[in-house]
């Protein structure tokens, strides 16, 4: 019995409950129709389920649709809605196409509403039991839409008579009808994912706005009291879009709308001047709000209302302008938060991959020209190197030779002996004179008296041909001295050619340019200020390197200025998590009237007070240093001794600083800073020049201070009574090619105190104390003012070398602030 045991497999049931089946329940033309005849309960039911809010909006878009004509003839509109909208909705499209038939007959008759009728019903069929694959889609249904049109209109055209023209109306209504779908399908889309009004793309606006056109075309020749619906319609999109998009957009509405009369009637209308003109006014008085918009639209209106000749239509129009002038007052006041402003512009509609693609594009474009750049200096560096290894591979026996030549083709020649002495005796005369040439070449002058006997026996112009050979190799060393000028200028222009390509190719491999915009804290912003009603039209966060967050905001101008700092401030730092401030902000001439822009950043935790003081040896010191706040949070305090005293160190000191803070502040990293201008300084000269460079940077964040120090003195930090002492053994720049940049972190706290000096100050008391009088002092003194301890540290110098300073002397205090 066991080893029969059957397993019968079964599945839970779960009946459905009345409402769950009433929703799964399919509501066709054929049910309702059954359900009409026999009046049964479900009637209502039935009802209200084809009769949806969005249902009845097809349906009146059809209705009106189905009036919209180009060129008189052609109603293209109604089949790409009806194919767009109602392709995989039975419902729908029959919906849509029993309401289009009312339109039809308002608008056509005879065998026009008969065709149209006929085509609109195939079109249903074959959307309706035609599938088309999910990527086929964007194609496949526009030539669908045309092949359905056009077969059926011409079996129609063919039965009651064909001719050229009506065929060709056919053609062209069947491919506008086909291009229009294609462009209602992109609509459509955005319909289904119920996307945001703020995340439309320009295909989304422009899908719509064509839509819109077709809806206008619809209620053209349809008014109230004298009052053309369409006209009205028009007036209020070109105010829309003046107050969203300025200038630009109003003229380019007013341009689309203007049109719209001549599309529907084949003739010229004097509409689009009057709309084009109307919408730039109301651009260009964006600024002063809705009234400023609504302002410079009438104005347009009135201006152009000269040329139109009817009293009549005159009046129409500006009554049509109040209309639309009133609708739009109504508009709500979120109609910027909900709409996307930015669409048209370049940052918005880029996704935020693509933002970083561009600007990963961007940052190789500018390497690979910086490098470029640097590839033409080097060789035009190597150009010079090679032509000076051509000059050192001279012959030397040509100056020899040169000198032969001028003695024998051109002293000798008027001789009486030149034939014996360099014709039959030419051997001899040539060794003689040789060994001139050997005494003229290792002494500066060359006697008669040093010359060999049998030279001076045989040669009658003995004395005048040892003045020509001194003659000539004087020449020859003052030749040869400039040759060796010229090559060592060659040398050190390709040496400085050499130079700046290197220091080119370090700032191309230091190139930051990583900023991205932060799409989600922009929604969240944005978000959270239409909850708060904060006046915002747009917010961009930009994310930079080193975690840097800069956020530019574009909101209604205040009355007094103040609004920024005061309230949006607070509002930002409480959405972030992080104390933010205006950095800087750019307020409107008139307040209170149009857009302020302004931008937020990180506010510092730490604050540092600095003081300075200086003393030169001479009446120019030749110190320089420079105390700057950087982008990234940091406060940059840096101090050069140039070699020497006076003007010239002045001016090795202050090219070292400039440099050093402009390098910083574009974002370089301090050892590219360091090597650049280790660089220069080698580069500007052959004479030695160097400099000292003592930099500090204090993050204003942590209070963490690094100390870069090159060939420079000690620091000190005091804390309460315990000074410190922060020293460096590197050699100055300068004067290696290579330099070793080595940076040494400390953490500092509130009311620390931090002290650099020259070694001017430290060198004022080498006789009694030597260096250690400077930390003695800061350990004695109670004051905190950076200003005065910087007096007192020099004064003190002084009175130590008895007013009379062996070099330059700075100091630099810095106090650490909460």
């Amino acid at each position: 019995m066991l080893d029969k045991i059957e397993i019968y497999p079964y599945q839970r049931i779960i009946e459905p409950s009345a409402r769950q089946k009433a929703r799964n329940k399919k509501v066709t033309i054929k049910s309702l129709a059954r359900a009409l005849k026999a009046g049964s309960p479900e009637l209502a039911a039935a009802i209200k389920q084809v009769a949806t809010l969005e249902n009845i909006a097809f349906a009146v878009i059809a209705v009106i649709m189905a009036r919209g004509f180009v060129l008189g003839e052609l109603l293209p509109f109604i089949f790409a809605c009806v194919a767009a909208f109602g392709y995989q909705e039975k419902q729908r499209a029959m919906l849509m196409a029993c309401f289009a038939i009312p339109g039809f007959i308002s608008a056509v008759n005879g065998f026009a509403l008969g065709s149209n009728i006929l085509a609109l019903c195939v079109l249903v069929g074959l959307i309706t039991y035609i599938s088309i694959p999910r990527d086929k889609v964007w194609w496949g249904l526009p030539i669908l839409t045309i092949a359905a049109i056009f077969l059926s209109k011409t079996i129609l055209l063919f039965i009651n008579g064909m001719t050229f023209y009506g065929e060709m109306v056919i053609v062209f209504e069947a491919l506008i009808a086909g291009v229009l779908t294609f462009v209602f399908l992109v609509a459509s889309d955005t319909l289904k994912q119920k996307k945001a009004l703020v995340n439309f793309t320009f295909e989304d606006i422009a899908a719509f706005m064509v839509l819109g056109v077709g809806i206008i075309m619809g209620l053209n020749g349809i008014s109230i009291a004298g009052l053309s619906i369409s006209s009205i319609l028009c007036r209020l999109g070109i105010l829309i879009a003046a107050f969203l998009w300025g200038s630009g957009g109003g003229t380019m509405v007013g341009v689309m709308t203007g049109i719209i009369p001549s599309i529907t009637s084949s003739v010229f209308a004097q509409s689009v001047g009057l709309y084009a003109f109307s919408g730039l006014l109301a651009g260009l008085f964006k600024n002063f709000g809705r009234l400023g918009v609504m302002v410079g639209f009438l104005m347009g209106n009135l201006a152009l209302s000269i040329v139109i000749t009817e009293t009549q239509a005159t009046i129409l129009g500006i009554w049509e302008s109040g209309i639309a002038c009133v609708l739009f007052f109504l508009l709500p006041h979120s109609l910027k938060e909900k709409v996307p402003v930015q669409s048209l512009g370049p940052i918005h509609n880029l996704k935020e991959n693509e933002v970083q693609l561009v600007d990963e594009r961007i940052k190789a474009s500018a390497r690979s020209r910086i490098e470029h750049l640097a590839s033409v200096f080097e060789e035009l560096s190597s150009t010079f190197i090679g032509n000076a290894g051509a000059r050192q591979g001279v012959d030397p026996t040509a100056y020899l030779n040169y000198l032969y030549d001028e003695i024998s083709q051109g002293f000798c020649t008027s001789c009486s002996r030149y034939d014996a002495c360099w014709g039959k005796d030419c051997y001899n005369t040539s060794q003689e004179i040789l060994e001139i040439f050997a005494l003229a070449e290792a002494g500066s002058e060359v006697k008669y008296e040093e010359c060999p006997v049998e030279f001076r026996r045989r040669c009658i112009y003995g004395r005048e041909i040892i003045n020509t050979i001194n003659y000539l190799f004087d020449n020859l060393r003052i030749n040869e001295y400039w040759v060796h000028k010229l090559d060592q200028s060659r040398d050190l222009v390709s040496t400085q050619l050499h130079g700046v390509s290197q220091v080119m190719k370090n700032l191309a491999e230091e190139i930051d340019i990583n900023t991205t915009v932060d799409f989600p804290l922009r929604e969240k912003l944005m978000r959270e200020s239409r909850r708060l009603d904060f006046k915002i039209k747009d917010i961009v966060p930009v994310r930079a390197s080193r975690d840097q967050l800069y956020i530019n905001i574009v909101a209604d101008s205040c009355s007094d200025g103040q609004a920024c700092e005061n309230a949006v401030a607070m509002f930002v730092s409480g959405v972030t998590g992080e104390k933010m401030e205006v950095c800087s902000k750019e307020c409107p001439r008139f307040m209170g009237k149009g857009p302020c822009e302004f931008t937020l950043t990180r506010a510092f935790t730490y604050k540092v007070l600095s003081g300075a003081a200086q003393v030169g040896k001479e009446t120019v010191c030749g110190d320089s240093f420079t105390i700057a706040t950087l982008k990234e949070g940091k406060e940059l305090v840096a101090l050069s001794d140039g070699m020497g005293v006076g003007e010239k160190a002045c001016n090795e000191s202050q090219a070292a600083v400039r440099l050093l803070e402009n390098l910083l502040s574009t974002g370089y990293s301090r050892e590219t800073a360091l090597k650049t201008i280790n660089s220069v300084l080698l580069l500007r000269s052959t004479a030695e020049t160097f400099a000292t460079v003592d930099m500090v940077m204090v993050d204003l964040y942590t209070a963490e201070v690094d100390f870069i120090k090159v060939g420079s003195a000690p620091s000190f930090i005091k804390r309460g009574k315990k000074v410190g002492v922060v020293t460096s053994n590197s050699l100055p720049i300068g004067i290696l090619d290579n330099l070793d940049v080595i940076s040494e972190k400390r953490c500092l706290c509130p009311r620390d105190l931090l002290v650099m000096v020259s070694d001017g100050v430290l060198e004022a008391a080498r006789g009694s104390g030597g260096e250690m009088w400077l930390q003695q002092f800061l350990s004695a003194i109670e004051e905190k003012d950076p200003q005065i301890i910087a007096e007192m540290i020099i004064n003190k110098a002084l009175g130590l070398c008895k007013g009379k300073p062996a070099d330059d002397m700075t100091a630099i205090c810095m106090y650490i602030d909460i």
